[in-house]
């Protein structure tokens, strides 16, 4: 697990971002997983039946895959399809390899793992909500952040908040993410944020 702070999230670099500013695995690793508890907590706090612990397990590992290469930018992945079907099946065999580094733990890793790649439980669907969003404040972050990567991400969360089952989950993320999307986006917040 070491190695995940020396792997780039090389899918950055179609937004500009260079090199040496690359985010690593493990800082994306840690505020997915730091963001995706806050979610967890708050819509279990509202009365959603979720089982926190999942969350944060989804979240630890959900692009563990991507250990060995195979994270490619999302702009790419919608215009070459193809590519990302291939880029999953990468990272699906990398998680099949490193699954025996688990050893007593291997099937309930390969079982999550199995899971996060195609988010369907309300635990799994969380951790990828905190995922995209995580992603759109790195690049507010090393300010590269645009109007368009709201108008990708905002959607895209709405599209994965419709398949939850728990209705007070969904509910409560969906009020969460269209204000999300207003803060976001204001250029008061952005200048708050990052220019003074």
């Amino acid at each position: 697990m070491e190695l995940t702070r020396a792997q780039p999230q090389y899918g950055y670099a179609l937004a500009g971002i260079q090199q040496d500013d690359l985010s690593n695995l493990a800082e994306h690793h840690y505020l997915v997983t730091f963001t995706a508890w806050q979610l967890a907590s708050h819509v279990k706090k509202a009365g959603a039946k979720i089982d926190i612990q999942k969350v944060l397990e989804f979240s630890l590992i959900h692009d563990l895959g991507e250990l060995f290469g195979g994270d490619i930018a999302m702009p790419y992945a919608k215009v070459n399809p193809k590519a990302r079907v291939h880029a999953k099946a990468f990272e699906a065999e990398n998680q099949k390899f490193l699954s025996r580094f688990f050893d007593s733990q291997s099937d309930h890793f390969t079982a999550l793992s199995d899971e996060i790649m195609d988010a369907k439980s309300d635990e799994a669907i969380i951790s990828k909500v905190a995922d995209y969003i995580e992603i759109t404040h790195y690049k507010q972050y090393i300010k590269v952040f645009s109007k368009f990567d709201v108008d990708l991400a905002g959607p895209k969360l709405k599209e994965k908040i419709k398949k939850m089952k728990d209705s007070v989950a969904k509910k409560e993320l969906a009020k969460f993410i269209d204000n999300w999307v207003k803060d976001i986006t204001k250029k008061e917040l952005h200048e708050i944020l990052y220019e003074k």
